[in-house]
């Protein structure tokens, strides 16, 4: 019989001072619990695959082209797996769930994800529903991918949210409906599955140092360059989405912590919290009215 990920943390099985190397583990545990990691390119997911790596685990990291490949590879470490998966893609989905059809897989992280920004009302309809197709129903057709291995293994599924997923701010909409989609399907889903041994889990940071900020503005600059002209008169130089400063922003290895947090507590926390930023939002969330929390965000 395998054990799942909270059985192999508490024999200390997890702990780096007590690995010889990832090939010495592996050897010792053929049976090692598999996880995938999804948007494993860059930022929170490449963190997040390394780190759960190093720890011991057997990672699947879902990545989309060859140079994040190398990447991964060329870290050394040798029970980290890179995985060509582009969660939009049906053919792509198909081709994980053969991939890990016979893996002892105890874990997903849903992970990847873009962040579009503009005003609503000028922001173009497909852009909207690529937005949705990435943030929300990739995440719906992996886990429906690997939901019958995760059964057996009474694995855990940890999604990656956002305190945008809590509070809609403004030129975010379309990336604030599609988290806060995220947090309420991922509510429905762990009560769906809780009877079956399965946990779900939901990790909500706050403003993260990752390449998502330049991507996300180069991608809103691009669009706001269809925009019509009265999209500039009503809203001016607003809508064009500004880079900001990763200063004050957590990093993505404080995520990735969580993340194995998630996977190996006893009894993980329904939703993790990660951020200042997250926190102090949250609580303005809880005791301003929803005018006085208009004028601060």
């Amino acid at each position: 019989m395998s054990r799942g990920l909270p059985e192999i943390a508490r024999a200390g099985l997890l702990n780096a001072s007590v690995i010889p190397s990832p090939r010495d583990f592996i050897r010792m545990n053929p049976d090692l619990p598999a996880v995938l990691v999804s948007g494993a390119s860059s930022g929170i997911g490449r963190e997040t695959a390394l780190l759960l790596a190093r720890s011991g685990f057997r990672v699947f990291a879902g990545v989309r082209n060859e140079a994040a490949s190398s990447d991964l590879l060329a870290q050394g470490l040798e029970n980290i797996i890179p995985l060509f998966l582009d969660i939009t893609k049906e053919e792509s989905i198909r081709a994980m769930g053969v991939r890990l059809a016979n893996e002892n897989l105890a874990g997903i992280v849903n992970n990847a994800g873009s962040a579009l920004l503009g005003p609503m009302e000028f922001l173009p309809l497909p852009e909207i529903r690529d937005q949705f197709e990435l943030n929300l129903f990739g995440h719906i057709a992996v886990t429906q991918a690997t939901l019958p291995a995760l059964r057996k293994s009474r694995g855990r599924i940890v999604n990656i949210s956002s305190i945008s997923g809590k509070i809609g701010f403004p030129f975010a909409g379309a990336y604030v409906g599609s988290k806060f989609a995220l947090e309420g399907l991922t509510d429905s889903w762990r009560r769906e599955l809780q009877p079956q041994g399965i946990a779900v889990t939901l990790i909500e940071p706050g403003n993260i140092s990752t390449p998502i900020w330049s991507k996300s503005f180069e991608q809103s600059r691009t669009v706001a360059r269809q925009f019509k002209p009265a999209a500039f008169e009503l809203y001016g130089e607003r809508l064009m989405a500004s880079k900001r400063s990763v200063n004050r922003m957590s990093t993505p290895d404080a995520v990735a912590k969580v993340v194995l947090r998630a996977l190996t507590a006893r009894q993980p926390k329904t939703r993790y919290v990660v951020g200042r930023d997250a926190h102090v939002y949250l609580l303005m969330r809880r005791f301003l009215p929803d005018r006085l929390l208009d004028r601060f965000v």
